[in-house]
């Protein structure tokens, strides 16, 4: 949705105006507020976006008849700047709530797609919410292990500011013990996909049902997914260097992107 993208794009601007100092440190070469834009621009740019986000946040809400679901879209803006200003550096609070808007992103995308206005949700409509929650909570997941592997690649700006984020209270090593037991969620999360993909496909070998090309994707895509992830798993256990980090900051993206891609394919659960 727009208005999400809009406001999205506002608190990475705003996370790059509290950032100045640290990233001098964390990431002299790529930084952009003061490098190549000034700051006072980059604040313009803020505040505009916010405002076109917001007002078109409650011009969706208003299409449907719930005017009031426009609040959650300051809710997004107010939290997206609370974080930037006060919570990033904050024990774990900072990393919690970035985790919780991407999750929130996803459901409220499926609350204005699946809840028409003064029509009862049909049952298939209600499997697809549930879907959108369990990726809402794969989300939010791989977003709480991305936003702490950044702290890992942060270490040396964060402690120079005081911070005190996971990686500067309990250590890399243990840190990334931590982040080791979370990868495991997803995989366990993904496996129990991968059961029920299992059992659908014997039904349909065993007893001649029909055959789609939406359930092999499925599974390519869960198999995938779980490669990654095993990957993800196995490196956090040998990276140490501020490169390492990025990489598997990077991989978290791209598990990201790929399990959001996916969702659509899921059509085991709807009994083909």
């Amino acid at each position: 949705m727009f208005a999400l993208i809009a406001i999205v794009a506002g608190g990475y601007i705003i996370n790059d105006i509290y950032d100045i100092e640290i990233d001098k440190i964390n990431k002299p070469e790529t930084r952009i507020i003061e490098k190549k834009i000034r700051k006072q621009s980059a604040i313009k740019a803020y505040y505009m976006l916010n405002f076109i986000g917001i007002a078109s946040g409650f011009y969706a809400a208003y299409q449907v008849n719930r005017w009031w679901f426009g609040f959650i879209f300051i809710f997004f803006a107010f939290s997206l700047w609370r974080y930037s200003k006060n919570y990033k550096t904050a024990f774990l609070i900072g990393n919690l709530q970035v985790a919780f808007l991407t999750a929130l992103s996803i459901i409220t995308l499926a609350l204005f797609d699946l809840i028409p206005v003064g029509k009862k949700i049909e049952d298939e409509s209600k499997i697809i919410f549930y879907i959108i929650l369990f990726y809402a909570g794969f989300s939010f997941i791989i977003t709480l292990i991305r936003e702490i592997i950044k702290d890992l690649e942060d270490y040396d700006g964060d402690k120079k500011i005081g911070a005190n984020t996971l990686a500067i209270n309990y250590g890399a090593a243990n840190t990334k013990k931590i982040i080791a037991l979370l990868i495991l969620i997803p995989i366990f999360g993904i496996g129990y996909f991968q059961y029920f993909q299992y059992i659908s496909l014997r039904v349909i070998f065993s007893f001649g049902g029909s055959f789609h090309w939406e359930d092999f994707i499925a599974v390519l895509y869960t198999c995938l997914l779980q490669v990654l992830l095993i990957i993800l798993l196995i490196k956090i256990r040998t990276s140490n260097t501020k490169s390492d980090f990025h990489f598997l900051s990077t991989l978290c993206k791209i598990i990201m992107l790929i399990g959001i891609l996916s969702i659509p394919l899921f059509h085991f659960l709807d009994q083909n």
